[in-house]
């Protein structure tokens, strides 16, 4: 699977050796893959259910995400699934990405495939505008790399609330 030769990527776009490039029929199957999983309707969904969050839940949407997290017990049943619900379909969609992301950082993907397959414009304005602002309100200091990643791999083009 993997060749002898090293190429230069990078979680942040900048140059860093990594030594496993897959060869050509991997890389299309693993592009299908990840394409037929962003295409899923586990993953629509998953989208469905945070964006709704994000429509009804007030101003602090994120936040009082987290906060309902921490007081489940004091929860109606049907608010306890509604919570825990959202919050596995904001995980599931943060970890498609994530995916798509470490496996472009590895060398297992070009940046050229994640932008002409996998994430184009309506993927990420969810990445940016719901899922990084359910990031920030966990925790204000939150790990940025995967949501710069995208945000250098479309050239910083897209709104981004937290840029």
């Amino acid at each position: 699977m993997a060749s002898a030769h090293s190429i230069q990527v990078s979680s942040s776009l900048a140059p860093r050796t990594v030594t496993a490039q897959p060869e050509p029929t991997e890389r299309s199957l693993l592009i299908s893959h990840l394409h037929d999983q962003f295409w899923s309707e586990e993953y629509y969904q998953a989208a469905q259910l945070v964006r709704r969050w994000s429509r009804e839940e007030g101003d602090e949407w994120a936040a009082d995400l987290f906060g309902e997290l921490d007081r489940m017990d004091a929860l109606s049943e049907e608010r306890r699934r509604i919570v825990d619900r959202t919050n596995s379909a904001r995980r599931l969609i943060k970890s498609y990405f994530r995916k798509t992301q470490q496996l472009c950082s590895r060398g297992f993907l070009e940046p050229s495939d994640l932008q002409a397959h996998l994430t184009m414009a309506q993927r990420l304005e969810m990445l940016f505008q719901i899922i990084e602002l359910f990031a920030a309100a966990r925790k204000p200091d939150y790990d940025r790399e995967m949501f710069d990643f995208y945000d250098d791999l479309h050239g910083g083009e897209l709104e981004r609330p937290q840029r």
